[in-house]
């Protein structure tokens, strides 16, 4: 019975190997094939072919779903259709393609800030190719704020936010513009301070503030960010249509003419330095 017992135990252990070597085996089968179909889906997709490479990058995550490479590449490809897709189609297929990077995103290791930051990347686009500001705004500050961002993305990030705020005010002081005023003082008072026009305003002051805060995030970054100044000083100018009383217009006006003079004494400065290391280059060749 000793001996009997040994051997079954002996053969349920043998099962239980082989189970593992089978499932082993079967995994890796499947890596290995998802592996190709990656790899020839990305050779078409570089030739243009892009339902050949989406079908292989399907297959990829149809065999190991939780790749977050395959996903993510399945998403670009899926991208190239949104982008050409026009009215209800292109909504639901960017809902689609939504989903996908954000499969791609919760699969990604934490430590993988290539994968996160391409995916959190798609979709701070999508949502702004679908008119959904907020939604914009929400993927492109976790995108500055997330482990992954280098000082650069934080600082190019909080510029685009900055300036997204930017266009907000102004688009509200753009429809109160006096056409008469616009050729004497392009900067000049906008009324709306009238109750039709207080919650136009109210949006434009509040657009304002967030604009000069994420811009001087982007500064605080990159003190030698050009463009975040010259935006700076376009918030001034916003500040300026907004202000009825004239020595606050004046003051906001001079710290424009300030800031934008910086800016190009900083650009000058740039540009100089570039020629000098194109011209250092040139003699080393």
């Amino acid at each position: 019975m000793r001996v009997f017992r040994t051997s079954i135990s002996a053969l349920g252990l043998a099962l239980v190997v082989t189970g593992v070597m089978l499932t082993s085996g079967c995994e890796f089968a499947k890596k290995v094939v998802a592996k190709d179909k990656l790899n020839q889906g990305a050779i078409v997709y570089n030739q243009g072919k892009t339902k050949a490479a989406k079908e292989y990058f399907k297959s990829a995550t149809d065999l190991i779903p939780t790749n977050s490479i395959a996903w993510l590449y399945y998403g670009s490809a899926l991208y190239k259709d949104f982008e050409n897709a026009e009215g209800d189609s292109r909504k639901q297929l960017g809902e689609e393609v939504l989903g996908v990077f954000k499969k791609a995103l919760d699969l990604a290791p934490p430590n993988d800030c290539k994968i996160r930051d391409s995916a959190i990347g798609y979709i701070a686009n999508i949502y702004s190719e679908l008119k959904d500001v907020s939604g914009n705004r929400e993927w492109l500050l976790k995108r500055a704020e997330g482990e992954c961002a280098t000082k650069d993305i934080k600082a190019s990030t909080f510029y685009s936010v900055g300036v997204k705020y930017w266009n907000c005010s102004y688009d509200q002081t753009t429809r109160y513009e006096d056409k008469a005023l616009i050729a004497v003082d392009p900067f000049h008072y906008r009324n709306m301070d009238y109750p039709a026009a207080l919650p136009d305003k109210d949006k434009s002051l509040k657009c304002v503030d967030e604009a000069m805060k994420y811009l001087e995030k982007s500064t605080a970054e990159d003190p030698e960010y050009v463009e975040a100044y010259f935006y700076k000083a376009l918030v001034y100018r916003e500040k300026q249509k907004l202000t009825k009383e004239a020595p606050k217009r004046k003051e906001y006006a001079d710290m424009a003419e300030k800031i934008t003079k910086q800016a190009v004494e900083m650009q000058k400065k740039k540009e100089a330095l570039k020629k000098a290391e194109e011209e250092a280059k040139a003699k080393q060749g």
